[in-house]
């Protein structure tokens, strides 16, 4: 009797790890995130969005290239799947100087300030799927995560800007000082993550915002085909926060407990 109970206790001490690492990802599935980054403008100053020049990718300049700032936080909804919420500010400009319509003089500087959310579907999966026999580590520990994960993301958002505009923009018919200095945003773009430890993530992340205004420089044309947009990419750490039984954050420390 027991040489016939002995293979099923073995099968279920083999299979029980691999159960319980599939859930590993719960534990902490939120993740606060900060970091810096870049943001190029294009619309009616300087290099034009069109269809011609893939959106702008073509006009990519580091002289009209500014900095930017990010705060985020992630919930993990699941292994593959998340959301997450954004908080970016930087710098745009924009210069006739060099451009199509150089003979127009125009300049204009503005900061943006853009809080989001965003879906992100993981196409490389920071838990994966792997064999019993690919569950441990050099250490000898059980480990199912990979070090490098690829997501899409899209999101809404608002976008809330400034613009200051050199004299000969002024003097333009075309420039409204009285011009709406909101909108909505549409992010769309892809990241990359790797973890370091347990807790400690970096990443980097590069995607466009279609603003849904023509106004992020202050000036429309009846030309203009487009709204403006945006570039925004990043670098960033990432805390990956300890996640209670009942799916909450834990913060802080509760006596001894470690986090």
């Amino acid at each position: 009797m027991a040489r016939r109970i002995i293979p099923y206790i073995i099968l279920f001490l083999f299979c029980f790890p691999q159960h319980g690492e599939a859930q590993k990802w719960k534990l902490r599935r939120y993740e606060g995130i900060f970091g810096v980054g870049f943001v190029n403008y294009f619309g009616d100053i300087g290099g034009s969005a069109t269809t011609e020049n893939w959106w702008g990718l073509k006009d990519l300049s580091i002289k009209d290239t500014r900095p930017s700032f990010y705060l985020g936080a992630r919930y993990k909804i699941r292994p593959e799947m998340a959301v997450r919420l954004n908080l970016m500010y930087g710098f745009i400009t924009g210069d006739d100087t060099g451009s199509k319509n150089s003979d127009r003089g125009y300049a204009f500087t503005s900061t943006v300030f853009e809080p989001s959310v965003q879906y992100e579907y993981f196409v490389i999966q920071e838990e994966q799927r792997r064999r019993s026999s690919a569950l441990y580590n050099r250490r000898g520990m059980m480990n199912n995560y990979s070090q490098i994960s690829l997501y899409l993301y899209a999101g809404i958002g608002g976008v809330f800007y400034n613009p200051k505009v050199n004299d000969a923009m002024k003097a333009s018919p075309k420039y409204d000082p009285d011009h709406s200095t909101m909108g909505l945003v549409f992010p769309a773009g892809l990241g990359l993550k790797y973890i370091i430890s347990q807790s400690w993530s970096v990443g980097a992340e590069f995607g466009v915002r279609f603003a849904m205004t023509d106004y992020l420089d202050g000036y429309t044309s009846p030309f203009s085909k487009r709204n403006d947009l945006y570039y925004f990419g990043h670098v960033h750490g990432i805390y990956r926060i300890k996640t209670s039984k009942e799916g909450y954050p834990i913060l802080f420390r509760r006596g001894r407990r470690p986090f």
